[in-house]
């Protein structure tokens, strides 16, 4: 096997097979490491695969194009593993990554003795996809694109997005969209470039930037072009307390190079 090379925002990195790399810790290390040991929101403590990825899956048949079930996927925030573990039972060879210590333990614990093994990596993304050019056929983010409140920051990863995707490999996004019960309710974010959906939560001190679904086309057009869409109305709790919880899962391809 030979090491993985590949840009992290315009910084070379070389990283052996089976190797961690080297990671700073961020705020958003000391912020979400807390949440994972308290659960307040629900995916820090759900089993099941997200209900966003579990929904492509079952349409992947009608994508264009689209590449095999059981290619090569990137869980970007995997948290404990959840969407891992059902990516691997569906066949991918999945490289995972969080940025909390805590999060990526419980992914491990949950992988121990099992004979399909993916690879969990301690990783900030600010330092980029930890994986080489060209490689992915599916990055999954579920909540994690809402949190990078800096349109500077967002396309910084979008780039990267491109960077590590293969012609056909296609990207899940999945966000809540403004009128969500919960994050519809939360205190504006105080940055001037952040845009009008932009707010904190105030249980946690973490950003978000909640989109509707022209305004996430409008942010992506750079980068990806979209396939499906699937919008949710569902009862549910964030921090113990209930909310009618609106959120919208998305399908997207690269965008070809113009």
């Amino acid at each position: 096997m030979t090491a993985s090379r590949g840009i992290l925002f315009g910084t070379p990195w070389t990283r052996r097979p089976g190797s961690v790399p080297t990671m700073r810790r961020s705020m958003k290390t000391s912020l979400w490491d807390p949440e994972y040991q308290r659960g307040g929101v629900p995916s820090s403590v759900r089993e099941s695969p997200s209900g966003a990825l579990v929904w492509a899956l079952d349409n992947w048949s009608r994508l264009d194009r689209a590449p095999a079930i059981g290619a090569r996927g990137l869980d970007v925030g995997c948290g404990t593993g959840r969407n891992t573990a059902h990516l691997v039972s569906r066949g991918f060879e999945m490289t995972a990554f969080d940025s909390s210590e805590v999060a990526i333990e419980r992914a491990r614990q949950r992988f121990a003795g099992r004979p399909e093994q993916p690879e969990l990596l301690l990783h900030d993304l600010t330092d980029g996809l930890p994986v080489a050019s060209g490689s992915i056929d599916f990055i999954v983010d579920t909540f994690v694109y809402k949190h990078q409140v800096e349109p500077s920051t967002r396309r910084a990863y979008r780039a990267e997005m491109s960077r590590v995707l293969k012609a056909t490999g296609r990207v899940l996004i999945s966000v809540a969209e403004p009128d969500d019960d919960y994050y519809g309710a939360c205190p504006s974010h105080p940055s001037d470039t952040a845009g009008p959906h932009a707010v904190i939560d105030p249980a946690l001190d973490v950003g978000s930037v909640l989109f509707s679904a022209r305004e996430l086309m409008e942010d992506v057009a750079d980068c990806l072009q979209l396939e499906m869409v699937w919008r949710k109305e569902r009862p549910g709790e964030m921090h113990g307390a209930p909310a009618v919880r609106r959120t919208m899962a998305t399908i997207w391809r690269r965008r070809a190079a113009q």
